[in-house]
């Protein structure tokens, strides 16, 4: 069966969880931070200050502008690196004692939960690694305030929730994935769906109005299906559907998206092809499916398929536009004596 989601790198992708975690860091930062700012201020950390207020002001601009704009920045890199280069700073200052460094526990928390599992594990050891240093550097080890024991537990615990939050995200992103293919696919013949198809036709669109790359949609309907359920019962009529999307299926290419529109009406929409070319490539749909009848419980049955066909731009510019002209010129076919290609 095709693949419904083509390979897409949306690792500088927000999604809404994303946004709702980033969201509440920056309040965080809004309040907290300045709390420690004036903090270090009584100590007389000046220079930490500084960090400290530069880091709440542009926490409160983003603030600004995902309050404005309705979303967050296209990588939570443009504040998480911020972020965390502060809370460096402040395990440096010689105000902070050594419990400061519990916060280093959010650093891959926060990391993944922003930035997904691959680029948050990178960031999340280039800190740690950092706290690390800066811990080494101010306490020691062999002199470490606890001793071994203590140092070692800090190491693996710190390694157990960087592990575990990585097992998370590469769960929750395995899930998330799973939840959209069951989403957006047809669940009986595993093709697109009626939203699928819709989301398809949007971004060819674009492809179009940006470099004119020519998308014909062709509306596919079996002729007298009604036939097949009243004949041999809806467990054939279901079976009959599979076996014509498995056909469309195989005969159009990985750039291409096959779709079930709903009862036994398919779409395709065929991707730098015009309508010339879509002609032709109906034809050998509506042949394949003729020439290759339905076999159910050691008996063939005989099946066909009525196309239209609509090219954007030619036939209309949006999908209401072009999915009317193509199922009109499909009941044409029909109207003509059925297993035709009007377009």
């Amino acid at each position: 069966m095709k693949n419904l989601f083509p390979k897409h790198d949306r690792s500088t992708d927000v999604r809404p969880y994303q946004q709702t975690v980033f969201t509440a860091l920056l309040w965080f930062t809004c309040s907290a931070v300045l709390g420690y700012a004036a903090l270090h201020f009584y100590l007389g950390a000046r220079w930490l200050v500084i960090a400290e207020l530069c880091l709440v002001a542009y926490a409160a601009l983003l603030l600004y502008v995902v309050h404005e704009t309705g979303r967050a920045p296209v990588t939570n890199l443009v504040f998480i690196v911020p972020f965390f280069v502060v809370m460096m700073l402040v395990l440096c200052a010689e105000v902070t004692g050594v419990t400061v460094f519990v916060w280093v526990f959010l650093v891959p928390l926060l990391s993944h939960l922003l930035l997904g599992r691959w680029q948050g594990l990178c960031v999340a050891l280039v800190f740690i690694g950092c706290a690390g240093a800066i811990f080494v550097y101010k306490h020691g080890i062999w002199d470490g305030w606890l001793g071994y024991l203590s140092i070692a537990n800090v190491v693996l615990c710190t390694a157990s929730i960087l592990g575990f939050s990585f097992i998370y995200e590469v769960s929750r992103a395995k899930t998330e994935r799973e939840l959209r293919a069951l989403a957006l696919a047809d669940p009986l013949t595993g093709l697109a769906n009626r939203s699928r198809f819709r989301e398809v036709f949007a971004r060819e669109r674009q492809r179009y109005l940006r470099q004119e790359i020519p998308l014909a949609m062709l509306v596919v309907d079996l002729d007298h299906f009604k036939r097949v359920n009243d004949d041999y019962g809806h467990d054939a009529g279901d079976m009959a559907l599979c076996f014509v999307a498995e056909l469309l299926a195989s005969r159009i290419r990985q750039t291409d998206v096959a779709g079930r529109l709903g009862g036994e009406e398919f779409g395709i929409l065929l991707s730098d092809v015009d309508l010339e070319h879509a002609r032709r490539i109906a034809a050998d749909l509506r042949d394949l499916v003729r020439d290759r009848p339905f076999r159910y419980r050691g008996q063939d049955i005989p099946m066909s398929v009525s196309i239209g066909i609509a090219e954007l731009g030619r036939d209309g510019m949006d999908f209401r536009t072009l999915f009317s002209k193509a199922d009109r010129r499909l009941y044409q076919a029909k109207a003509e004596g059925r297993n035709r290609v009007v377009g």
